[in-house]
């Protein structure tokens, strides 16, 4: 009898996530579809690209929203099970409220786990085939991106980046001029390129010139880079950390930090994404207390208004340490850990009493 009930509570509080998330899934697109509007007809980048662009993001942009989901999802089916007089039957019937709490947990716990491993290891993929896509269709004339790197035509060279830390500092330059009958005169390889004084700069540079009967290779710690261009190119090889995955973030975080770079942000978004699936365990225990203390007389649009009022002030926490995090220089493990450790004290608080 007590496996029947623990099934029954599952099926619903899936099938309660399920609706929450084709809701969420279909304002996110909407929204992001409106969002794309603006870039519809730059390039070749119409509104069918737009759309695969949107849908190509959606499982990384879902995977964000996993707490808030899960919160939502649990207060709904929670909520249906109390509204139909079925928890009260079942508590009366001896099924405390720690069996609810297992079939609760037990259920989420597989979807989380299915979300997450989407969300790790094929949103960010997805991800960067989306922007790969944006950019060389609005600039596939001027720069193309591919997974080796980005290319740039500018006037008679053609410049190959290997990875784009920001707009103003390149990695692994390698330019190569032709003249006007195309054939090659120079091949310049740097370490970096920079903005320094509103400048660019090539630093460890080996220079190879080509003659009709020889080559010749120099080398310079420093050389100024002589062609203009527009430097919104750049965006299309920026990594961003919701392109990367797990491992690649935290090998790229330790890149930027032995380079004496920015990586606060890459840090803190590393310790986020690894504390995603327990922030949406911390969620399922606040709804928990929602539906059968206090609230257990309110209505179900209160209860969920009560969820996405948490939710969203869990989100603000978590974008507030992060924007900490880099100002102030505050450890990223601290501000990633914070949100979900304040809301499970706030959630394991609010069960005791439950409970007791």
């Amino acid at each position: 009898m007590i496996k029947i009930l623990e099934r029954y509570i599952a099926k619903t509080i899936l099938q309660a996530i399920a609706v929450a998330g084709f809701i969420i899934v279909s304002i996110l697109f909407i929204l992001s579809l409106m969002a794309e509007a603006k870039s519809v007809g730059v390039g070749d980048y119409g509104f069918l690209q737009s759309v695969i662009y949107v849908l190509l993001r959606l499982p990384s942009e879902l995977y964000h929203f996993l707490p808030l989901l899960t919160l939502i999802g649990c207060i709904v089916g929670l909520s249906i099970l109390s509204s139909h007089r079925e928890l009260a039957v079942m508590r009366t019937a001896g099924f405390s409220v720690n069996r609810i709490i297992f079939s609760v947990l037990s259920a989420s716990l597989l979807l989380i786990l299915v979300i997450s491993v989407m969300g790790e290891w094929i949103g960010p993929s997805l991800s960067y085939k989306a922007i790969m896509r944006k950019e060389n269709a609005q600039h596939g004339s001027e720069a193309v991106t591919t997974t080796a790197g980005t290319w740039l035509h500018i006037d008679n060279n053609f410049i190959h980046v290997k990875s784009i830390v920001d707009k103003y500092y390149v990695n692994g330059v390698t330019r190569y001029q032709f003249d006007r009958n195309h054939k090659l005169q120079a091949v310049y390889y740097a370490n970096t390129l920079v903005m320094q004084n509103r400048e660019w700069l090539l630093k460890d540079v080996v220079k190879t010139t080509f003659y009709p009967d020889r080559t010749k290779s120099e080398t310079y710690a420093t050389l100024p880079f002589d062609l203009r261009f527009n430097t919104n190119l750049l965006n299309a090889g920026v990594l961003q950390p919701s392109e990367l995955s797990l491992p690649k973030l935290a090998k790229f975080s330790r890149y930027l930090e032995q380079n004496g770079l920015q990586s606060s942000g890459y840090r803190f978004n590393f310790w986020q994404r690894l504390f995603q699936p327990f922030a949406s365990l911390v969620m399922i225990l606040l709804a928990i207390p929602f539906v059968l203390s206090a609230f257990n007389t309110a209505s179900m649009g209160w209860r969920i208004v009560m969820g996405i009022l948490t939710g969203f002030a869990f989100f603000m926490l978590n974008e507030l340490l992060g924007q900490l995090s880099i100002v102030y220089q505050i450890s990223p493990f601290i501000a990633a850990l914070l949100p979900p450790l304040v809301f499970a004290v706030l959630g394991v608080g609010l069960l005791r009493r439950l409970i007791a």
